[in-house]
């Protein structure tokens, strides 16, 4: 349920390659399925046609019995919801049953602030609204059956963090507001509501509310990585997350929804742009942009219990990209990153996962502070026994991964640093950035 951040500095011009080979991609995915990184699901659209699918790992496995994943296999998506909330909050604008303007006291006066928080502010997350996952007791909630007026009770309890429209904070809060206020006005369930304006809409076999997971109707369990293996993780009681994340889907009916989303399929193009008009960072209405040199990209991600999930739309290219996983041990910006790369027929990097041993004396000829002019922080290295750990200035330092001699890793971040202690340089690499070359200071 957090916000996404997309940064995308490729080396070479973007353009989308007529003829795009996906082997690289399979490539990667069995690289990191193999080393126990990753279990899920991806799906490439274009131009509304799948040009990419391909599933990996396990719906369920619990070292007794285990079932492979297949293109059905079905996944809790998390923050990736409020994407379909905000739709359907457009879709009630469009019927004039609601406005942007219209105040939260409409519906739930007893909240704080509710006479000055606006739709557009829940939107937007600069109501102020206290983030309820946030709540010392939320880990006592999480897997209990619960109401509205449960979780209302739960809300009013805090003050607000701030004044409605002073700045965006993430606040899953927002979400849950938003989830029902479309259940006071359709007086329909969310997911009623979510099954009759989006799902039939689309035809989506795969996408609804999700409950306690059932493996006989193809949902996966969600799995995080300990002691050298997967562990299935708990699970959150999905009345709990409402219209901030309860939807239960698959990648390849995400992609499908995004492009309806963006070719006016849901909402108009008059409510399209309003919903994906910036309104402070890369805060739009239910969604994300970021634009980096020229090129415009929008989406979300999602996490809950084990499961992840990131979903994104390329409108210069009408091409959509949706990964869900219920495991993930490496990072998910750098698949998507590389899925979108390979689309455009980049070539990618692939990861190294092959550790070797190094002595202390080794980890201390790598130590010291390095700069670059590209970049405007130092990365700091420093030796702890045989072990090399790193971080750009100021930040906690982290431990890297030898995969060959003078070459590291730090596969949360998709990370690769070259050394060359002759030269006294670093080339550090990531899948969203060109290499940089970064100089030992003396």
């Amino acid at each position: 349920m957090k916000k996404l951040i997309f940064v995308f500095l490729l080396a070479t011009a973007f353009g989308f390659a007529q003829n795009a080979s996906f082997q690289k991609l399979d490539q990667l995915l069995k690289v990191l399925s193999d080393n126990e990184k990753i279990m899920g699901s991806m799906s490439i659209l274009r131009n509304g046609q799948t040009v990419y699918s391909n599933t990996i790992g396990f719906q369920f496995l619990n070292y007794k019995a285990e079932k492979e994943a297949t293109a059905l296999t079905k996944y809790k998506i998390g923050s990736i919801t409020k994407t379909f909330t905000a739709t359907m909050i457009f879709q009630l604008i469009e019927e004039g049953k609601i406005t942007l303007d219209t105040k939260l006291s409409t519906y739930f006066k007893q909240v704080p602030n509710a006479a000055k928080i606006t739709v557009a502010n829940l939107l937007t997350h600069s109501s102020g609204l206290y983030n309820l996952t946030n709540a010392e007791a939320f880990g006592s909630w999480k897997d209990k059956p619960t109401t509205p007026d449960e979780m209302l009770s739960r809300i009013v309890k805090f003050d607000a963090d701030f004044q409605p429209g002073e700045k965006n904070v993430y606040s899953n809060t927002n979400f849950l507001l938003l989830g029902y206020i479309i259940e006071n006005i359709d007086n329909k369930t969310y997911a009623e509501a979510l099954k009759t304006r989006i799902a039939d809409k689309l035809g989506l076999k795969n996408t609804y509310c999700g409950g306690d997971v059932d493996t006989s109707n193809n949902e996966s369990h969600s799995y995080n990585f300990g002691d050298g293996m997967w562990k299935q993780s708990s699970e959150t009681h999905m009345s709990l997350p409402g219209g901030a994340g309860a939807i239960t889907s698959n990648a390849s009916d995400l992609v499908v929804f995004i492009d309806a989303l963006f070719n006016n399929k849901l909402i108009s193009a008059k409510s399209l742009e309003i919903m994906t008009t910036v309104d402070n960072e890369d805060f739009c209405k239910g969604i994300f942009k970021t634009n980096v040199d020229g090129q415009t990209i929008f989406g979300h991600e999602g996490g809950i219990d084990g499961f992840q999930s990131m979903l994104i739309y390329v409108p210069q290219f009408k091409v959509a990209i949706g990964l869900t996983a219920n495991a993930l041990n490496y990072s998910k910006m750098s698949i998507m990153i590389n899925a979108f790369k390979t689309s455009m027929g980049i070539d990618i990097l692939m990861p190294n996962f092959n550790a070797i041993e190094i002595t202390e004396a080794d980890a201390k000829r790598y130590s010291g502070v390095y700069e670059s002019e590209e970049t405007p922080f130092d990365l700091v290295f420093e030796a702890s026994g045989s072990t090399l750990k790193g971080a750009p200035e100021g930040s906690h330092l982290k431990d890297l991964i030898p995969t060959k001699k003078d070459e590291f890793t730090f596969d949360a971040l998709g990370i690769q640093l070259n050394f060359n202690t002759k030269a006294k340089t670093v080339l550090f690499k990531r899948a969203d950035n060109k290499p940089v070359l970064f100089t030992k200071k003396l």
